[in-house]
């Protein structure tokens, strides 16, 4: 990110520049629907995050080096916006929103205070912790002022890290609670995690599916939920979820903040009846679902399909994706451009009505093709996804097979380390739009046999 020859590698300690490089990517790891131009080193600028256009598409990020001392001081600089498809009448569409630019200034004004000090800033040592804490400091620090909370999110997300290291029972633990900005915990109650989490009946009280504790904005325990029985009106379609967590997204509704903790050891926030941040393999995410379907919409777009059809359509495979990964099953969709590219894609014997097909699997068959993949039920579309193969989907939604293998005519270009199912998705985009989940959790989208995004 830095070039070879620049006054900030020149003056910097080794650790100092791979903080500061760490620190730059956290835009693009936190917020992987975003477009983030090459950072530009320049003279010094103060640290900001603005608005660098009338509509709020794009926003201009400085990371400030101040060294205080004779050396000049310098800055670091980019220009960030929504990843688009160009498509006509767009504009609204790659608006910013309020919480990407709270998340871009958190990071520049988090690095910049970082990188400076009375003493010689520049040749400061970063270790390890100090990298691999800076997005978890920077999601805690927008969840508690968005939050409106007295207390800092860090301690809790903190203590479900450790959490997620133990057992109980020869199980791993789950975690749930429920944090409110309305309530104010009793004066003399317990800190909220850390007192709670010393016991290991307390540790294993919550589950995050059926139990969570219930928090006060002062970090204080207030109560005990049982989130089966709360009498809170069910989720809707413009609310994205793992269907195992329903309960938990759905309490967090009414300005709550809902926080669990999976047998996986991902942690998931919800606000709204939404997903909204994850962390998972180290790595913390903010998801903004309305923005990822209206990509994908875009990429899935056909002549002849309704789009309020074809949006449903891709809700449906997205709500599935999300739940198959984080069950960590696998699976693999692909929403054709025309229906008429089937057999360049599917094995023979594996499309639905193919004439090689068993008595069985056309009986099968049957019963599926009376459904469109929009009116399904949701487990159902999932455990079609978890059959080794590939789910093939018309715009409109017709299923056209299920756990097929993918030979498409114009194979995909791989890299060594991927495996045979990414090459089949790859392969296979140059048809429509394939949306991969791996074993490991991650969704990635391809389309004209390259990678589009991922999540």
């Amino acid at each position: 990110m830095l070039r070879a020859n620049s006054q900030l590698r020149n003056s910097l300690s080794q650790e100092a520049v791979d903080f500061l490089e760490h620190a730059a990517g956290a835009i693009e790891r936190i917020l992987p629907h975003v477009e983030v131009d090459p950072w530009r080193e320049g003279p010094w600028l103060s640290a900001e995050s603005v608005w660098a256009t009338s509509r709020r598409t794009q926003i201009r990020a400085t990371i400030s080096v101040d060294n205080g001392n004779t050396d000049p001081s310098r800055s670091f600089t980019t220009a960030v916006r929504r990843r688009h498809v160009p498509v006509v009448r767009q504009a609204a569409g790659q608006t910013l929103d309020p919480r990407e630019f709270d998340i871009c200034k958190l990071v520049v004004l988090t690095a910049s205070r970082l990188m400076q000090s009375p003493t010689t800033a520049w040749q400061l040592p970063f270790s390890q912790a100090v990298l691999e804490g800076f997005d978890e400091s920077i999601v805690a620090l927008h969840l508690t002022a968005h939050h409106n909370f007295k207390a800092p999110l860090g301690r809790v997300l903190a203590a479900l890290h450790t959490l997620s290291e133990q057992s109980y029972e020869n199980k791993s633990l789950t975690f749930g609670c429920i944090v409110e900005e309305d309530t104010t915990g009793p004066k003399e109650s317990s800190l909220f995690p850390r007192e709670y989490l010393t016991s290991k009946k307390y540790k294993a009280l919550s589950d995050g599916y059926r139990t969570a504790y219930r928090v006060s904005s002062d970090g204080k325990m207030t109560g005990f939920v049982d989130l089966e029985r709360l009498d809170i009106r069910p989720l809707t379609e413009k609310h994205f979820y793992p269907a195992w967590a329903e309960r938990i997204a759905r309490a967090s509704r009414y300005g709550r903040c809902g926080i669990a903790l999976s047998r996986h050891g991902d942690i998931l926030v919800f606000e709204e009846g939404s997903l909204r941040f994850t962390y998972r393999y180290g790595k913390w995410q903010y998801w903004n679902h309305a923005h990822i379907l209206k990509l994908l919409r875009d990429r899935a777009k056909a002549q002849r399909v309704p789009p309020k059809i074809l949006g449903r359509v891709v809700s449906a495979v997205y709500r599935a994706a999300l739940d198959i990964s984080f069950r960590r099953s696998g699976g693999l969709f692909l929403i054709l451009h025309n229906r008429g590219s089937l057999g360049k894609v599917v094995r023979k014997g594996d499309a639905i009505e193919d004439n090689k097909r068993g008595k069985t699997d056309s009986d099968f068959d049957a019963v599926l093709a009376e459904h469109k993949i929009q009116a399904l039920p949701r487990p159902v579309l999932v455990e079609l996804a978890s059959l080794d193969g590939a789910i093939v989907i018309a715009n409109s939604g017709q299923l056209l097979a299920y756990g097929a293998v993918l030979h498409p005519l114009r194979p995909g270009r791989l890299r060594a380390a991927e495996g045979s199912r990414t090459k089949a998705a790859i392969g296979a985009s140059n048809y429509g739009l394939t949306i991969k989940v791996s074993a490991d959790g991650d969704i990635t989208v391809y389309y004209s046999g390259r990678e589009f995004i991922r999540i």
